[in-house]
């Protein structure tokens, strides 16, 4: 189990992420944020984990694929 220093290592990587693909001129979510539990980005209806590469790929998402459909 990760330790708190990996948990904020992680989410500054994905914050960092996230911002880059901002600046790049990426689309950004304007739905529900998503729910961060123990460094964990959590979609906002379902409660499961969001995948890093959506968060990568659609900076600040709420909601896993399902939900979104």
């Amino acid at each position: 189990m990760p330790d708190i220093f990996d948990q904020a290592s992680d989410l500054e990587s994905r914050e960092r992420e996230a911002a880059i693909s901002v600046a790049a001129g990426r689309s950004h979510w304007t739905g529900p944020p998503p729910d961060v539990v123990c460094g964990i980005h959590c979609c906002a209806e379902c409660g499961e984990p969001i995948p890093v590469a959506r968060l990568a790929a659609i900076p600040g998402v709420g909601l896993c694929v399902d939900c979104a459909e």
